[in-house]
């Protein structure tokens, strides 16, 4: 190096502090860092490093600076909600990707220069992520805080693998915030990693046989009925504190929220509607029914006006569920002492407000039925009666164009994920008459 040539930076030391500092400018944004020493040579020696580094992040079409990739977590998740104010975004982005980005990427990643970011540093924290509840960070994490309409809750965390579909969902905010650090000029577009899951062999999704569901159904019912009319024996009842006591009857708020979940099972099976979709149906959404509520049984019809998981649509349900509704109706005008309005839920607790889940009431009444698993011992939820319902309306012929269109599906992912029908339900659509051979 020239000792007697200018160098492109200079350096100082600020007040208060023995350690030099440098200070340049590129493209004409100034650039100040501490060199964290108080040696002159090393100070230089650092200097050329951080000014070298700048200008070829300048060259390469970057910002001037690394970015903290804590810092753009939340520059990110401030334009998500920016833009789903503005609705270019789905609502649930401003609900669901920030608790992800902080609890897992930021977890992760932490203060990392973003630009450092490559497809191996992907893989090391898919791994990471999958192993996050059972041994890593949260293997101690006793609740999971969260706050709903203003109301602070908390629940346990699963202590398994995250599910494919879910490791999917949590990739999809990944490439989107290496997308937008792309756009703001903090990495290069080649450089963003490229995100796969392995698929699973099987990856159909649990449905019910219909005599499944039939003793679905009878437990459902059952379940309904005081246990000292069916045995004339009280129930014992074991907390799990270690707490016991004996039940002589059902008490009705029990037997009320054991009505309105068997009201969405048989709906949600007689429908085909997502748990999303049945969750923000709102009584103005039910086309047709106030209309018809006086009307004779073989006169009435109705349709639904169905959103969520980004879609919407209008779907023709099964006349059966009619009766479903009904019941639904009448426990809202008993609860709340009103007819419901357009815009009340259809399925409402006993104060008229939305049931945001029947997950915990719907695995506890798996569980009664022997019925968690399907036969591969894949664990049924609630969606589980979505693909009921298109094997059922497979399995009695409705075509396969108008059944994708009425579940705002595609055919391909009625043949991948949801079409569970046995070969033995097909058996006379599989021995059609052969005549001239």
């Amino acid at each position: 190096m020239n000792q007697h040539s200018k160098p492109p930076f200079v350096l100082f030391q600020r007040e208060g502090t023995r350690n030099w500092s440098v200070r340049f400018t590129v493209k004409g944004r100034q650039i100040r860092k501490s060199l964290e020493t108080d040696d002159r040579a090393n100070a230089e020696r650092r200097a050329y490093e951080i000014w070298g580094e700048a200008n070829y992040r300048a060259k390469a079409g970057l910002t001037v600076e690394a970015m903290p990739f804590s810092k753009l977590a939340e520059d990110f998740i401030a334009l998500v909600a920016e833009q789903s104010e503005r609705g270019e975004r789905s609502p649930y982005h401003v609900n669901d990707w920030p608790p992800v980005i902080r609890r897992y990427l930021v977890g992760y990643f932490g203060d990392r220069p973003v630009d450092q970011i490559g497809e191996a540093d992907i893989e090391r924290y898919l791994e990471w992520r999958r192993q996050y509840w059972i041994s890593g960070p949260g293997k101690d994490v006793t609740y999971i805080h969260y706050e709903r309409n203003g109301i602070k809750l908390r629940r346990r965390p699963s202590r398994s693998v995250p599910s494919i579909s879910r490791q999917r969902g949590e990739l999809v905010v990944v490439r989107g915030l290496f997308e937008q650090a792309a756009k703001w000029g903090y990495v290069r577009a080649l450089n963003i990693p490229t995100i796969k899951v392995r698929k699973r062999v099987d990856n159909r999704r649990p449905s019910f046989e219909p005599q499944e569901y039939q003793k679905l159904i009878e437990t459902s019912l059952n379940r309904l009925v005081d246990p000292v009319m069916l045995t004339n024996v009280p129930i014992t009842i074991k907390a799990k504190d270690g707490r016991e006591w004996r039940r002589l009857k059902l008490d009705e708020h029990t037997r009320r929220d054991r009505i309105a979940l068997h009201c969405y099972i048989e709906i949600a099976a007689l429908t085909g509607m997502r748990p999303t979709e049945t969750r923000n149906l709102n009584w103005g959404d039910v086309l047709g029914y106030r209309e018809g509520r006086n009307k004779p049984v073989s006169e009435r019809d109705f349709r639904l006006r169905v959103r969520g998981k980004g879609k919407s649509g209008t779907l023709i349900p099964q006349l059966a569920a009619l009766s479903w509704f009904d019941m639904l109706w009448q426990m809202f005008e008993r609860d709340v002492g009103r007819e419901p309005n357009d815009d009340d839920p259809v399925f409402a607790n006993a104060k008229g407000n939305r049931i945001h889940s029947f997950n915990k009431g719907f695995k506890e009444l798996l569980k009664a039925s022997g019925l968690e698993c399907d036969h591969r011992g894949v664990r049924r939820t609630p969606y589980s009666l979505r693909h009921f319902h298109v094997s059922q309306q497979l399995a009695h012929g409705v075509p396969i164009h108008d059944l994708a269109r009425n579940t705002r599906t595609s055919i391909a992912m009625i043949d991948k994920h949801y079409a569970q029908v046995t070969v033995e339900r097909m058996k006379d659509s599989l021995r059609p008459e052969w005549s001239g051979t």
